[in-house]
């Protein structure tokens, strides 16, 4: 276990607490994910499915370029600054003129491209023309996003997650809030989406702010490095890499959006938007863990630690492992009832599809987090391959299957792509750190779930408190099967809380 006690405690920056951050954005991902959940979720009761539908295309639109951008850019500042931290950070003002260089650069050219292209995406891309206004309304996020990254990569860093975190939920808060408030007095979809392009301004004006605060003490007087590492190719390299994650979570409703027929499946794709954004919350929940995982790996790898990498990377995989498939358990045996909790009723068409979703999801996240662990390790290349795999694979079965399953076709596709990208992840980790996944841990693992899936089918909850009665079961019959069995200890948990960064 990596710990505090690795380096001096003058070479340890302020607030570097690995329990206490990792708690801060653990809290901030679950608040965001209720935020844009809140969105939906009222979103369904204040607009038709149809236009809920657009809406979530839309966002998966712009979503794939802003994750890119604020990726890219964040962890392109983040990686040098971490690696150098224990010598004081003497090119800390240069490592952030440059981030903000190449995020106005990226990020302008991408807002040029949503304002200047709008009328060929909405009418070539996703083939309806009354999307060119909402495609413009959204234009600016992207330059904002990406100048945002460089603070946020800043904070990562210097390890200042619980800023970091508070700039998630500001960002999360002011989004839903404006969204909903526009929804609620009857705005169109251009004007609710307005409301997206506004929460981004706000959190970059409180970014500037934390990040001031934040300056580490002594940057000025601290020795300049003999050679800073640049950033053209690391940021090429994950600007591939971000591209390829992103378009991989969207591809499946961008597909599904093209096949569009009938007013029926206007619809359809409503109705699957509603599952994606359940299937998303593991992905989404584990974000956290990359968003530390990223500058405590570069550090070990900076280091040259080469056992102690080892073991890090293990651990990650384990636990990574371990919360994707009690997730993902839960969610799939309750898929109904989540639906009808969630949203109006008619969205429960697609519980089944959601039953394969979250499952493929959770292998996207498991690639991605394994993926982050080799591009810390500077080892790109082999990271944007282990995420291309489970792209083609799912673009390809989406072609093949959404024109006659329509939306199990879909979901079936991003089932298949996820167990492409674990078999993948798995591999990748054992040939280049000797890190793996115990056999006896997975069949502890499976059998947790599958007793989970048992009960799921036995108990079909009805009413809001009977499901959120059933939801808490499952999660307690996965965990007392990980305990009883011995999968994971309770010595292993206090160990990882007592986890520190250098």
């Amino acid at each position: 276990m990596y710990t505090s006690s690795d380096v001096s405690a003058e070479a340890k920056p302020k607030g570097t607490n690995l329990g206490s951050g990792g708690l801060a954005l653990a809290f901030a991902k679950l608040f965001f994910l209720i935020a844009g959940y809140a969105i939906s979720i009222v979103l369904t009761r204040l607009v038709p499915p149809e236009v809920f539908g657009l809406y979530g295309v839309v966002s998966m639109v712009i979503a794939v370029p802003n994750m890119v951008l604020i990726q890219t850019v964040l962890f392109t500042v983040s990686r040098p600054m971490a690696a150098e931290i224990t010598r004081g950070l003497g090119s800390y003002r240069l490592l952030r003129l440059r981030g903000f260089r190449l995020a106005a650069t990226l990020g302008g050219l991408v807002s040029l491209t949503f304002l200047l292209g709008a009328d060929l995406l909405a009418n070539s891309l996703l083939r309806d023309p009354d999307l060119v206004g909402p495609l413009r309304m959204v234009a600016a996020i992207p330059v904002i996003y990406a100048l945002y990254a460089v603070n946020i990569g800043t904070l990562n860093a210097t390890r200042r997650f619980g800023m970091q975190a508070t700039l998630d939920i500001v960002m999360a808060a002011s989004k839903s809030g404006l969204i909903i408030g526009a929804a609620a007095i009857g705005l169109g979809l251009a004007e609710i989406l307005g409301g997206f392009t506004l929460a981004a301004t706000v959190a970059l004006a409180l970014s500037v702010i934390l990040t001031r605060i934040a300056r580490p003490p002594g940057v000025d007087e601290a020795p300049k490095p003999a050679k800073i590492e640049g950033m053209g190719g690391l940021a090429g390299s994950l600007l591939i890499f971000t591209a390829v994650v992103n378009l991989l979570l969207a591809v499946d409703l961008l597909i599904l959006k093209r096949f569009v027929i009938t007013p029926a499946d206007e619809a359809a794709v409503g109705f699957y938007t509603s599952a994606n954004l359940v299937a998303r919350v593991p992905y989404s929940l584990m974000n956290a863990v990359s968003l530390m995982m990223f500058p405590l790996v570069a550090t070990l790898h900076a280091l040259e630690d080469a056992p102690r990498l080892r073991r890090y990377v293990a651990e990650t995989a384990k636990v990574s492992a371990l919360l994707l498939a009690l997730m993902s358990g839960v969610a799939a045996a309750a898929s109904g009832e989540i639906q009808r909790l969630l949203f109006p009723a008619a969205y429960g068409a697609v519980a089944d599809e959601l039953r394969l979703m979250v499952w493929g999801f959770s292998g996207y996240s498991f690639a991605v987090t394994c993926a982050w662990i080799l591009n810390s390790t500077a080892r790109s290349r082999i990271a944007v391959l282990l995420v291309v795999i489970p792209l083609l694979v799912v673009a390809i079965a989406a072609s093949l299957l959404v024109p006659g399953g329509s939306t199990m076709g879909a979901a079936t596709a991003v089932a298949i792509a996820g167990g492409a990208a674990v078999l993948g992840s798995l591999a990748a980790l054992h040939r280049l750190f000797r890190a793996h996944l115990q056999p006896l841990f997975i069949v502890k693992v499976a059998a947790a779930v599958a007793l989970v899936e048992v009960i799921g089918r036995a108990w079909s909850a009805q009413g809001k408190i009977a499901i959120l009665a059933k939801l808490a079961a499952l999660a307690i019959a996965f965990v007392a099967v990980i305990l009883g069995t011995r999968a994971v200890t309770i010595a292993e948990i206090k160990e990882l809380r007592r986890a520190r960064a250098e």
